[in-house]
């Protein structure tokens, strides 16, 4: 199904089951084929399953507009503004952690609980910050973004399934990379950590202990700072669990949502 956003792109998304609503938000080039291994599965636990594509990625429409999180946050809740969705869950890979987190900073009464997967709050390595993107930091991360890591995101491959639905769709609808660095370096530029530090809703994080970007730490971090904040370590797998181990992932899932 097709949203048309304030300013006339045509967002791709799909509403499934009934019950309860958990919104699954993509990360950098990402599709929303990318949770077919949770769409059903939260559908028979009872909930009514959000996935979108965002602009200029997947089916959703192509723009030389609007590359940055606070747009990208912006169309989500125009999106579920229009669904009619007063509350719900949020789950956020990679880059859509840090939408998740924008949302929590514009409309903290739309989230109900957030689950984050493999993101760190600050991309930015500094002195003070070590669990950045890989080695990226503010004065080397604008030459970086323009290349692809040179690291494989998984670490023993995608599930099947998985696979087979994602390699279709990439066929379908190609992601040019190049287009969409300028969002790449807006989404390395911010730091969420106060958000998440004062946040008054539940936090998980679900970190990849062989995840090729980030490493772990951060979370015992952050949980020190807010009691609503806290992290299950998953292994093995890289930067995209739900895709990698989606069994071990799923009863984690089951296990958190009740």
């Amino acid at each position: 199904m097709l949203f048309e956003t304030s300013d006339n792109i045509k967002i791709n998304y799909k509403l499934t089951g009934k019950g309860k609503t958990i919104v699954l938000v993509n990360g950098f080039g990402a599709y929303q084929e990318i949770w077919s291994a949770q769409v059903s599965f939260l559908n028979n636990l009872g909930y009514q399953v959000l996935t979108y594509d965002h602009r200029n990625m997947g089916k959703s429409q192509r723009t030389e507009k609007g590359h940055n999180i606070a747009r990208l946050t912006q169309d989500l809740e125009e999106l579920i503004s229009f669904l009619k969705i007063k509350q719900a869950t949020f789950m956020g890979h990679s880059m859509g952690a840090s939408i998740i987190f924008c949302l929590i900073k514009k409309w903290p009464t739309v989230v109900k609980r957030a689950l984050v997967i493999d993101q760190s709050p600050k991309m930015l390595n500094d002195r003070n910050w070590k669990y950045g993107f890989m080695d990226y930091t503010s004065e080397n991360y604008h030459e970086k973004c323009q290349e692809r890591p040179h690291v494989h995101e998984t670490f023993a491959g995608l599930d099947d399934d998985v696979y087979a639905k994602l390699t279709k769709a990439k066929e379908e609808d190609p992601f040019n990379r190049k287009d969409n660095v300028d969002l790449l370096e807006n989404h390395m530029s911010l730091d969420w950590r106060k958000v998440i530090e004062n946040a008054s809703i539940p936090i998980t994080f679900f970190i990849a202990k062989e995840s090729p970007y980030y490493r772990e730490g951060y979370e015992k971090l952050l949980e020190e700072k807010n009691d609503q904040v806290d992290s299950f370590i998953m292994s093995p797998t890289g930067h995209v669990i739900m895709a990698e181990i989606p069994k071990q992932f799923n009863s984690k899932l089951k296990d958190i949502l009740g």
